[in-house]
Order: structure tokens, then C-alpha cells, then sequence
């Protein structure tokens, strides 16, 4: 009598890897999208770099025609859903087809640096998206506020980060921040030891070449983009001005001494905040370089740095500019303010930003400037633990377990 082994499909794949050979450990990345000069897409390439140093085996799903720049044997690059379309439907279809070639493959971990619905590990680098849109109404006009709770996209972005947060074979959230941590347990009822902190990396030592040469730098970076040296300079470094609080930039330079002058680095479009600082008289000391690369080198030509966000998970122009040793001003919506000292190496601003309050801190920002407590040695040093090769470390042996 012959004997019948019933297996489901889950152990039917299991059997298949152990009959091919297959014995290394697999791991699905999930990210949609490639650009040189994504924040997510850095953090992507750096595990996926140091994953590959090991035994694991990785399939990338991606949109197609995505050119990712690695090459490697156990690289496998899975082309899914449509990188056209409106943003709706191109979140739906790439959704869709991660959980159907998920639920046809196994493996050991699942880690989703996208909004998508099943993964076993997860990067929550753009914070809670309910919070975002809080936050977003705050500053908004009321028909910007209406169009963006009827926007069926952000609905379903809430809908698929609320689904992929309570999924079944969920292990842990990456949270670059102690307050991402709160906003997504207040928001999806996420419990903390589900959530790891761990913040967000920079380049350490490569800024460092430039803190060593920052004098060189400044020289030319100023004659090359027409800044007198004689100015204070202030750094504003990112793009998305609105969320960043380039406004808050502005009318805080309103309360420095006509000397002092703000550097925008990053890009956007600039004439909203030409028009407010026209308003403000301060047309002549606010200065918009548009986007550059390795835009924390103006931190050589700055004597602090200012990213009062609205929302901002974490905040790695500040961290960079911290790298460079410049005091910094940030948001208590900045996640990056966990790691401020106030009275030394920066200025927290509260909420709500009401005049009184920038004058304030903005004040506070010039005492450091013209008081300081720490050297830009010191605050540069403080920075040391955000080593992007340490944060890969934890990120592979504390949080992915590998």
C-alpha cells in the first residue's frame, strides 16, 4: 500500500529549495523605486551591500527598469507592477504583485522599505503616514486640506501601512526615532517591542575629510557662488521646503542682525519663500543655491544650521551638519532633536511656532553662535555613534537577526 504526503504550498516550496540545493539563508527586499539621490534608496544599497558580503541569497522587488547599480550571483532583481501611471495606481499594482510573488516564494525575511501589506521586518523611515497628514493639515489652506483628505492615494497609503503593521508574520519596525516610535503606536496601536529604534546614519568619514578642510572648502565654495566671507552664514540643507520649515528658516533670520545670512541648499521651488523674505526685507541675505551634491559641504562656509520641519522622522541634514561641527536648531517634530543638548550643541523648537517662540530660539541659535559651549570638534565627535557602517551593523545584527 502506497503512502500519500500531503503537503500545502508553503511546504511544497520548502521541499523544492532543499531538492535544488538551496541551503543559503533568502531574503526579499522590497523597494520600488532607484534614484542616485534617494535617502531610502542609500539605506538600500548599503544593506543590500553588506548582505551580500554574507551567505544570503536576496531578490530585490522593484518596478521594472529600475537600474539599480549592483551586480552580484546572489543578487536576484525582480521586476513588479508599473513605474508609470498615476501614484495611485502605481502603489496598487506594485502591492498587488509583491504579495502574489511573495505568497509563490519563501523566505527567511521579509524587508519592506515601501508601502506594501506583508513583510516580516519593516523601515519605517518616512514615520507614520496618518501623523504626516496631521501635521501636513496644520500648515495647510483649508481647500489643500480638503483636496488631501478626499485623495483616495493617501487613504490607501493608510490603509496599506495600517494592514502591513498588523500583518500575521510581522517581527519588528525599524524606527529612526523615538518619536516615530510613539506617532506609529498612537496611530496603529503598534506595541513597542515590536518597534527598534535605531537612527539614521551619514557618512562620517568622509565629512570628516571636508571638516579637516573646511577652511580650503569655504574658500572655494564662496568664490565660486559669490558669498562675501564677511557674512555669519547659515545652513538650510534639504529639499521639500514646506515640510522642511524653510518658512520658519526665514522668519527666524528676522530676529539675527542684519550681518547674518541664510544659505538654502536643496531643492524645491524657491519663490514662495523669495516673496516672504522680500515681505520681511530680507531679500539680500537669503541665498538659494538649489540643489548640490554633498550639500553638507556648505556646512564648511556656515557657522550653524537650521531645519525647523514641520514632520521630519528624523533629520539627517542635521545630523550632517552636526558631522560638520555646526550648531543646529530643529524642531521637536524632528526626530533628530532626541540627540540635541540644549544650551551646547543646539536649540530645540517647541511647538507651536508662534513669533515669540522663534524669536526665542532663534536667539538661543546666536548665543551658541557667538557664545559657544561645545567646539565644532566636540559637536562633530558627538556624532560619531550615526557612522553609516555602524548603523549598517545594528541594522544586519540587531534587527534583521542576521
Amino acid at each position: 500500500m502506497r503512502s500519500i504526503l500531503l503537503l500545502n504550498r508553503k511546504d511544497l516550496i520548502a521541499w523544492h529549495d532543499i531538492m535544488a540545493g538551496d541551503n543559503s539563508r533568502k531574503l526579499a527586499v522590497v523597494r520600488s523605486s532607484y534614484t542616485p539621490y534617494g535617502g531610502a534608496e542609500i539605506v538600500t544599497l548599503g544593506i543590500l551591500e553588506e548582505l551580500l558580503k554574507t551567505d544570503v541569497s536576496i531578490h530585490l522587488l522593484t518596478w521594472p527598469n529600475q537600474e539599480w547599480p549592483l551586480h552580484h550571483p546572489r543578487l536576484h532583481i525582480v521586476p513588479l507592477g508599473i513605474p508609470y501611471g498615476n501614484r495611485l495606481w502605481q502603489a496598487w499594482f506594485f502591492e498587488h504583485a509583491v504579495v502574489k510573488y511573495l505568497t509563490t516564494h519563501s523566505f527567511d525575511r521579509i524587508f519592506a522599505i515601501d508601502f506594501v501589506s506583508r513583510f516580516t521586518h519593516a523601515s519605517a523611515a518616512g514615520g507614520s503616514h496618518r501623523t504626516f497628514l496631521r501635521t501636513k493639515n496644520e500648515i495647510s489652506s483649508p481647500l489643500s486640506r480638503s483636496y488631501r483628505n478626499l485623495s483616495l492615494y493617501h487613504r490607501y497609503t493608510m490603509h496599506l501601512q495600517k494592514k502591513g503593521f498588523t500583518n500575521p508574520i510581522l517581527k519588528k519596525i525599524h524606527c529612526v526615532s523615538r518619536m516615530v516610535a510613539d506617532d506609529i503606536h498612537k496611530d496603529y496601536l503598534v506595541p513597542y517591542d515590536k518597534m527598534q529604534i535605531i537612527y539614521n546614519g551619514v557618512n562620517w568619514e568622509e565629512i570628516g575629510t571636508f571638516f579637516q578642510d573646511r577652511s580650503a572648502v569655504a574658500e572655494e565654495l564662496s568664490e565660486r557662488h559669490h558669498l562675501n566671507r564677511e557674512h555669519t552664514y547659515i545652513l538650510f540643507l534639504g529639499s521639500g521646503f514646506s515640510r522642511k520649515g524653510l518658512d520658519i528658516a526665514i522668519r527666524g533670520m528676522s530676529h539675527l542682525p542684519q550681518s547674518y545670512h541664510l544659505l538654502v541648499v536643496g531643492k524645491d521651488n524657491p519663490r514662495p519663500y523669495i516673496r516672504l523674505a522680500s515681505r520681511l526685507r530680507l531679500g539680500d541675505r537669503v541665498h538659494f543655491l538649489g540643489p548640490q551634491e554633498k550639500g553638507w559641504k556648505f556646512g564648511s562656509l556656515c557657522k550653524a544650521a537650521v531645519l525647523p520641519s514641520h514632520y521630519e522622522p528624523f533629520g539627517v541634514a542635521a545630523a550632517e551638519a552636526q558631522a560638520m561641527g555646526l550648531p543646529a536648531l530643529v524642531s521637536d517634530k524632528t526626530g533628530y532633536a532626541e540627540l540635541i543638548l540644549p544650551g551646547k550643541n543646539g536649540v530645540v523648537l517647541r511647538r507651536p511656532f508662534v513669533e515669540d517662540g522663534i524669536r526665542e530660539a532663534f536667539g538661543q541659535l546666536r548665543q551658541s553662535i557667538e557664545e559657544p559651549k561645545m567646539s565644532p570638534s566636540e559637536i562633530r565627535t558627538l556624532t560619531k555613534p550615526l557612522d553609516s557602517r555602524t548603523i549598517l551593523r545594528k541594522m544586519l545584527d540587531e534587527f534583521l537577526d542576521l
